[in-house]
């Protein structure tokens, strides 16, 4: 028995032996190309780019591609390496760009092939291929379009798996751009309406909050390119099927859509849409507020008011009509909180104090409107009472309750900033707002349900917002004058879940009173209401304990003064 064990391992060893040295013994393709005295550096170096990848992980070489002789003996025998008549693989060499995807699905359409690397693998990719608009566009004659090589690299391709792939999450972005970011090679491109197809898609997403998460976060599940346009049979959703690619991941937020009255009123207007042609708006409605309505086109659902790249965390900026500042969505209207509990004055002045003197700067600057209102966001993030200095140098981090109630609120901008792909500066884009379509004046401005609605939610959010925040600055005091405040943690976390659904229930545009948006902010109240009420008690409580304190002191001292009048009486009888 041990015998027959023996003589197995040495026969494994011995094929593995032999194995490592075929695999080691360069084919004819392999000496040629790494040839100096015929090849350039760069191409010797594309060559050894084979070794690391996928192929070669599978145990394919060159020949198995472009075909030919592999035999090392033919190494310095060109013709014979590269016979078109060998009949065991004749020699293919590099095909044409327009037969690139039948070259590569020659192997990678065959299932029976494909099984003897990955039994699952997937063999459709080049019939999806030819469905995409690169494809079509390549059928149709058109070399410039993106064809298997493009994106996954010619020799030193990487399974979608590797770190190191083009294709990998992290890098997706970066290789779709080397195409869509570069303005000679998209020129001459437009969309179906007939505009030039827009070379700023990347620089847009990376300021996006999917960008933010699948690059900084390192959240892989983060959706780039490939997630929403497709893999091989890419092409961007339609108006029809937008929702759907979105609700792949924000499955509440479209389910909500699809059953909200917004749905019928985006198709009917695309509907009009459709018939104004390139006007857009300006085709039904005289001189539209704002203009930049005038250049739209379609309503594509959950693009029509998060976009379509640049999709930024959504925050109250996207809400109107917005309050004057962005501070009142936290501090109220300065004299009740959300117009139901009377806030301590001396947590009211220091916030009126500070909201003075920054009027005041941004007045001396000539802020007003949005530019204010985005200039307070950056200013709430500096603030002493909202951060904390973490070293000598000044760096200041959020304090942690600041931070749940600033994140969690959404407190947001109503622009972003990104690099123009052209010029290369700082370009400012725009949030989408209620009012960018639903325009206040000249037009609707007695029919405009849309604007109402948008006004009513904003409304109910910051109403709750500011509770709850004002709740969290009663507790807060509280707690650091050493009063125990964790029962009224729970109230504050109960409102603070509320908020938050309130921000995915807007989806379903209604404000009516046995709405979930509704009946989900009287809950949120209730439980913000109860905690202010608990943080006043506290607070009552903290001044019962200072005052007590007080009293103990003057005892203590009328105590201590009356021993020392006593210790000097006994020792002047002692005299």
């Amino acid at each position: 028995m041990k015998r027959s064990v023996l003589l197995i391992i040495g026969l494994a060893v011995l094929a593995i032996s032999a194995t490592s040295a075929f695999a080691q013994t360069p084919t004819s393709c392999e000496t040629c190309h790494a040839d100096p005295d015929l090849f350039d550096a760069e191409s010797i170096e594309a060559m050894a780019g084979v070794e690391g990848g996928a192929h070669a992980a599978a145990g394919l070489s060159c020949h198995d591609c472009h075909g030919g002789n592999p035999d090392p003996a033919l190494a310095d025998d060109m013709m014979a390496a590269m016979d078109e008549d060998f009949a065991e693989n004749p020699y293919i060499g590099t095909p044409e760009r327009g037969a690139i995807p039948g070259f590569c699905g020659s192997c990678h359409s065959d299932p029976t092939y494909m099984r003897r690397f990955k039994p699952d693998a997937r063999v459709d990719q080049e019939r999806e291929y030819w469905t995409s608009h690169h494809g079509v566009a390549l059928a149709e004659g058109d070399l410039n379009v993106a064809t298997c090589t493009d994106c996954h690299g010619v020799h030193g391709i990487f399974g979608a798996g590797n770190p190191e792939s083009t294709v990998f999450p992290t890098r997706v972005a970066e290789m779709c751009r080397e195409c869509h970011g570069d303005a000679n090679t998209m020129a001459g491109y437009e969309l179906p309406n007939g505009l030039p197809l827009p070379i700023d898609q990347y620089a847009r997403w990376r300021q996006s909050v999917h960008a933010e998460n699948l690059l900084v976060k390192e959240d892989l599940s983060a959706p780039t390119c490939n997630d929403c346009h497709g893999n091989h049979g890419a092409a961007p959703p339609g108006l029809d099927s937008v929702t759907f690619v979105c609700g792949q991941c924000h499955g509440r937020e479209a389910e909500m859509f699809r059953a909200s009255p917004k749905l019928a009123a985006f198709e009917m207007h695309n509907e009009f849409l459709a018939e104004a042609g390139p006007d857009g708006c300006a085709g039904c409605h005289e001189d539209p507020e704002p203009q930049a309505s005038v250049t739209m086109t379609s309503l594509g659902e959950c693009s029509a008011c998060h976009g379509n790249h640049g999709i930024v965390r959504p925050s109250v900026g996207m809400l109107s009509p917005p309050p004057p500042t962005p501070c009142q969505f936290c501090h109220g209207d300065n004299e009740r909180v959300a117009g139901h509990l009377e806030e301590p004055e001396a947590i009211r002045q220091n916030h009126l104090e500070t909201r003075e003197a920054l009027m005041a700067e941004a007045e001396a600057q000539g802020l007003e409107g949005e530019a204010l209102f985005n200039w307070l966001i950056d200013q709430a993030l500096t603030l002493p009472d909202h951060t904390l200095a973490t070293s000598e140098e000044g760096d200041l981090v959020l304090r942690l309750e600041f931070e749940r109630l600033f994140n969690k609120f959404r407190l947001g901008k109503t622009t972003y900033t990104y690099e123009d792909p052209v010029t290369g500066e700082p370009t400012e884009g725009h949030v989408i707002r209620c009012d960018t379509c639903h325009a206040a004046e000249p037009l609707l401005a007695d029919e405009s349900k849309g604007l109402q609605v948008s006004g009513a939610i904003q409304n109910r959010m910051r109403e709750l917002t500011s509770l709850t925040a004002g709740a969290e600055r009663v507790l807060l005091r509280a707690r650091r004058g050493g009063v125990e405040t964790r029962h009224a943690l729970s109230e504050i976390d109960q409102a603070v879940d509320a908020q938050i659904g309130l921000e995915v229930l807007v989806h379903g545009f209604s404000v009516d009173e046995d709405s979930e948006f509704m009946e989900t902010h009287a809950r949120g109240m209730e439980h913000a209401e109860s905690a202010f009420e608990a943080g006043i008690e506290a607070l009552g409580e903290l001044a019962f304990r200072r005052k007590g304190l007080l009293v103990s002191l003057a005892i203590i001292i009328l105590v201590l003064i009356g021993l020392a009048m006593k210790i000097r009486q006994m020792s002047a009888q002692s005299d």
